[in-house]
């Protein structure tokens, strides 16, 4: 065999046997320090409180049926155009975990009746209506589910990600771009394994 390919060889098998193996560790250990990064930014906000509303299919929705899911709560103003705007946003989240079934999306707004929620939902976009729901209450309890319930700093602007027990692991500004990237990155973290629907 000539000297040039037993060094080839030599060469091959080195890089086989020490450089892959070691490369490979390497990159996992940067995802693993990734995630253990991205885990130590979520924190214990408090549990959610109790509420019982109806969406825009007219089914009644409380924390309880959200037990087991990771849920990301965002709270819409009255104004259907800057809803809308916000809707959007949200909209390019939900797309990430379309076919996930143990992601829910809660969006509420100050709105009178079921019934007119439906078209509302339509108007902003909001078409899945198994995963993402459109909750309509007066402005008080609007105010009471965002300040109490999921105690949103800024409810028109924030976004809440509550995990799969129901606590409250933390909020996001839905006008930040870099926030919205987080949030999904969040989700991924704490979603349970994934079942497709």
């Amino acid at each position: 065999m000539k000297r040039s390919k037993r060094i080839a060889i030599s060469v091959l098998v080195v890089v086989i046997l020490f450089v892959l193996p070691g490369g490979s560790w390497l990159y996992l250990q940067r995802g693993l320090d990734y995630r253990k990064a991205s885990l130590a930014e979520l924190q214990d906000l408090g549990k959610t409180g109790d509420f019982q509303l109806k969406n825009q299919k007219n089914l009644m929705i409380s924390p309880e049926m959200l037990r087991g899911r990771v849920s990301v709560i965002n709270f819409l103003p009255e104004d259907k155009e800057m809803g809308k705007s916000l809707s959007e946003r949200i909209a390019k989240v939900h797309q990430s975990f379309d076919d996930t079934e143990d992601v829910i999306f809660l969006s509420f707004m100050p709105a009178d009746s079921s019934a007119q929620l439906l078209d509302i939902a339509n108007s902003m976009g909001i078409k899945d209506d198994k995963q993402w729901f459109l909750i309509g209450t007066d402005n008080d309890e609007w105010q009471r589910l965002a300040k109490e319930v999921y105690k949103i700093p800024n409810p028109e602007n924030g976004v809440a990600l509550v995990d799969t027990s129901m606590t409250i692991r933390k909020y996001y500004d839905i006008n930040a771009n870099q926030d919205m990237g987080r949030l999904v990155e969040h989700i991924s973290i704490v979603i349970p394994e994934q079942k497709r629907r």
